[in-house]
């Protein structure tokens, strides 16, 4: 079951319908300023868009499904609103400050434009809802971030720090399975 969903995501991530027919509206200065605060990680997703609100160039629902799942563990509208509460609210950036000196806001309002996105592509937003979500991201990163580079400066050194934390995390892991491990044969 599991190959014929791969499959079919892939050939929609191909050949899908096209977003920007769906969507065929040009976006406004503002609205691509606001689809823009997730360009940095949206760069790392293969089929990605920054025409339109939907975040991938092909209409692909459960792609978005996956992907939310699997970072977020978003699988519903509430569990999307309740990521969304907490990366606006507190997000790794209350954990950061201590180590950079200043909360990395732009790692998590960054992670907060991808949430959006995909939760509008997902189904899980009306379009509506999801620009009214992306809005509340322009008052905290304006006043913030005087630049594009000073935003990706910042957000580069969350992600940076948050893959040490992560890879620390891991190995910790590996620790305790190893010694569990030990200690059972």
């Amino acid at each position: 079951m599991s190959g014929w969903i791969l499959a079919s995501a892939l050939w929609k991530m191909a050949f899908g319908a096209s977003a920007k027919k769906r969507y065929p509206t040009p976006l406004t200065s503002h609205q691509q300023w606001m689809v823009s605060l997730d360009a940095i990680l949206a760069e790392r997703t293969w089929g990605h868009s920054h025409a339109t609100l939907y975040p991938l160039k092909r209409i692909n629902p459960t792609n978005c499904q996956v992907s939310l799942k699997g970072s977020w563990d978003v699988t519903s509208p509430e569990t999307l609103h309740s990521t969304l509460h907490w990366l606006a609210t507190e997000g790794h950036r209350v954990q950061m400050t201590s180590a950079l000196g200043r909360p990395p806001l732009a790692w998590d309002y960054g992670r907060y434009a991808t949430v959006v996105r995909l939760g509008f592509g997902a189904g899980y937003l009306d379009e509506a809802g999801a620009w009214q979500l992306l809005a509340r991201a322009v008052a905290p990163v304006a006043q913030t971030y005087r630049s594009w580079q000073s935003f990706a400066e910042d957000f580069v050194a969350g992600r940076q720090l948050w893959m040490d934390l992560y890879e620390q995390a891991e190995a910790i892991h590996a620790g305790r399975r190893y010694v569990l491990r030990v200690t059972v044969t």
